[in-house]
């Protein structure tokens, strides 16, 4: 979030442009987090392709 000087109150909405897929830290794989119940804060993952686990991190403002 960019703000500016003398903007103190208002915030700017972000415009995403383009959004790549999500990928498994280890082998690169692309990962799907739709059939996943996914909570605020952390959460351990599986990676369908290599079976590795991993940590994904969610934010309140972050839409999935």
């Amino acid at each position: 979030m960019v703000r500016r000087k003398g903007d103190q109150a208002k915030a700017l909405d972000e415009l995403i442009i383009q959004r790549f897929p999500n990928r498994c830290p280890y082998c690169d794989e692309p990962i799907s987090y739709e059939s996943i119940n996914l909570k605020i804060g952390e959460n351990e993952v599986n990676c369908p392709s290599c079976k590795k686990k991993f940590i994904k991190v969610v934010f309140n403002s972050e839409k999935l």
